[in-house]
């Protein structure tokens, strides 16, 4: 016998099954897959198996909290999170076992979520020598305006190394954004 029920206030449900189907009555509890507690109790020739509310994908999965019309509109600042997201959801919450994929998933989720790159400390003591201020960048024109100042070569060089490694970041992420994409019909529950 097989019995299911669900109480709607809580958002809990519930199974009762005969001995034959559980191999014998049992007292427990344990963490389901979206870390819900269950707890099992013998009813009888019963068991009565007890599963709490889980939790949601988004928490699961570290997915930001972000409106559907944020992702719709700037759906190229999403992309990543999405896709990090649905990669930690197929590798740790799904029912599928993908454990002969851990490895490829968790490289691209460390791919798709590398932050941009930003100016080192040696960079900014050269953008931003001590004692600067904003007013520093702008020089004032003879007919009592200001313009921005032009760089040294100095900055120039620091902007050129900070272009380069851009480069080489955006290049990474296309190149990530293209696996996961290839992996795309892996990721089903």
């Amino acid at each position: 016998m097989f019995a299911s029920f669900i109480v709607p206030v809580i958002g809990w449900w519930g199974t009762l099954e005969s001995d034959a189907e559980v191999n014998g009555s049992r007292w427990g509890h344990d963490r389901g897959r979206t870390r819900e507690h269950v707890w099992w109790m013998p009813i009888g020739p019963w068991t009565l198996t007890i599963y709490g509310r889980g939790q949601s994908y988004r928490k699961l999965t570290g997915l930001p909290r972000t409106s559907i019309d944020y992702i719709l509109d700037e759906f190229d600042a999403s992309f990543n999170n999405l896709a990090a997201a649905s990669l930690r959801f197929h590798l740790d919450f799904s029912v599928c076992d993908n454990e002969d994929r851990r490895a490829h998933y968790e490289d691209l989720i460390t791919r798709l979520t590398e932050r941009d790159p930003i100016f080192t400390d040696e960079e900014m003591a050269i953008l931003r020598p001590p004692g600067w201020k904003r007013e520093d960048d702008y020089e004032l024109m003879p007919n009592g305006s200001y313009r921005m100042r032009p760089s040294t070569p100095e900055e120039k060089a620091v902007y050129a190394a900070s272009d380069e490694r851009t480069a080489a970041y955006n290049e990474r992420i296309r190149q990530a954004r293209h696996d996961f994409v290839d992996i795309m019909p892996e990721l089903w529950s």
